[in-house]
């Protein structure tokens, strides 16, 4: 009798890691093809011309980037490769067995970059790991830190408009469902996907200069035959999947409301494959050397450029003509008839504001780390603060300028009326109205004559 509970405590203890073993070989056969090695081809295309010494690969997994990347580098180029999840690491030490005198595979991840020494490796490959940080900018200054002057960063991740048809078909089903918090929590999810000008903003922000790096996207598509072979898709079950389960919360029916969707996708594409588009982006940073080798060192955006010339002539020449334009020194005569103006067309920009999933059961008790997703998409946004400078809202008219292509859905439910007492806040949309506020009165004019009569003939 002791010894059966004691085979059956050993058979319930080794359960779980009997199921991360095959989470484990499902993410490197089934999940990578679709996903990682999707990524990491945009990196393949601009590895350095000189061979790099030393390489860090953030992130292996299992090591299918290292493999690739020994595949194309010199013989006498080492890697260190940080992977957190030991089983992962274990399929990484047999598929990269070839080369087990040049690759270091150490327990790691991210956050152990920040104890490394700054410069030490010519070549950082960061493969979809910005996509799951909490501070874009800290995370890339990390990565800048460690590479050496003259070497070069490359990293990958979705960015905003991923998996964007099946979150407006779920947004749909949460709407109809009338679970508004998972709604808001699902915008607030989108908007961890950065744009392509946020990935921009973020270098500038640790002062890397816009010659020194280049970021690229590049769209491909995910195709299903219907909705439930979206949702039981590995691509997608170990991916998204887990964040649209997690917003939903204790409260919730993932049960019915993943039928719904499964139904939704069935009825809109009804006869047609289910077509998910992924916006795949790549962040490529030259760290520039010091001293007079900086000067004659090419810059990584003009270097991109001069790939197409015509390209970069268009470019040029709109540059050229925007600068015409910001020189032109505009002398009003308030003295002078004013010309009938053609009347004005006001353009309005709406800009808005990823395990194993076992999204199908009914009964789901949140795990930590749905938790901590919980509590991330639970924070508010953070708002800018409030300026009353002219060329401060000015700016801020120019950084809402790049429109995103999404249109954010309001129920009349989430329209709340003002209360008469309540504080004035600045809200985005009233940026407009504070510039006009900050503007001098027009001139009063006199009333012009009346136009001249015509010729006598």
């Amino acid at each position: 009798m002791a010894r059966a509970n004691l085979l059956q405590s050993a058979a319930v203890a080794q359960a779980p890691n009997l199921r991360e073993e095959r989470t484990a070989r499902v993410i490197d056969r089934e999940v990578a093809p679709l996903w990682h090695d999707r990524f990491a081809r945009a990196m393949w295309r601009h590895l350095p011309g000189e061979q790099p010494a030393l390489v860090l690969d953030v992130a292996c997994g299992g090591g299918r980037t290292t493999a690739e990347l020994m595949q194309r580098v010199h013989a006498d180029t080492k890697v260190i490769g940080l992977e957190a999840d030991p089983l992962l690491r274990e399929l990484a030490k047999a598929r990269l067995g070839e080369w087990k005198d040049r690759v270091y595979l150490k327990a790691g991840s991210l956050d152990d970059v920040a104890s490394m020494t700054a410069g030490s490796y010519d070549l950082v490959l960061a493969n979809l790991v910005l996509g799951e940080v909490t501070s874009l900018p800290e995370a890339l200054r990390e990565l800048v830190r460690v590479t050496k002057p003259g070497g070069q960063l490359l990293a990958t991740l979705p960015l905003d408009g991923s998996w964007a048809e099946a979150e407006d078909l779920y947004r749909e089903v949460l709407r109809d469902a009338g679970a508004r918090d998972a709604g808001r929590r699902l915008r607030r999810l989108a908007q961890l996907r950065p744009t392509g000008h946020e990935l921009a903003r973020a270098l500038t922000e640790i002062g890397v200069s816009p010659h020194h790096f280049v970021i690229e996207q590049e769209r491909f598509e995910l195709l299903f035959a219907g909705g439930r072979e979206f949702l039981f898709a590995p691509v997608v079950e170990l991916g998204p999947l887990r964040m649209w389960k997690a917003i939903i919360g204790d409260g919730g029916k993932p049960q019915e409301l993943f039928w719904r969707l499964k139904e939704s996708i069935d009825t809109y594409f009804a006869g047609h494959v289910f077509a998910v588009t992924v916006v795949a982006g790549l962040v490529r940073v030259r760290v520039p050397e010091r001293g007079a080798a900086a000067h004659a060192a090419a810059e990584t955006a003009g270097e991109h450029w001069r790939q197409w010339p015509q390209l970069d002539a268009l470019w040029q020449a709109v540059e050229r003509r925007d600068q015409a334009a910001t020189d032109i020194d505009l002398d009003i005569d308030l003295d002078a008839e004013p010309e009938p103006a053609a009347p004005a067309v006001v353009a309005a920009t709406t800009s808005r504001p990823e395990t194993p999933a076992t999204s199908m059961s009914a009964s789901m008790p949140l795990t930590d780390e749905d938790e901590a997703i919980f509590a991330l998409l639970e924070q508010p946004v953070p708002s800018r603060a409030g300026n009353d400078e002219l060329d401060a809202l000015l700016d801020q008219v120019l950084e809402f300028a790049a429109p995103r292509e999404d249109v954010t859905e309001l129920d009349e439910d989430e329209l709340e009326e003002a209360e008469p007492d309540a504080p004035a806040v600045d809200r985005p949309g009233d940026t407009l109205q504070r510039i006009r506020a900050l503007l001098p009165p027009p001139p009063t004019l006199s009333t012009p004559p009346p136009p001249p009569g015509r010729r006598q003939r």
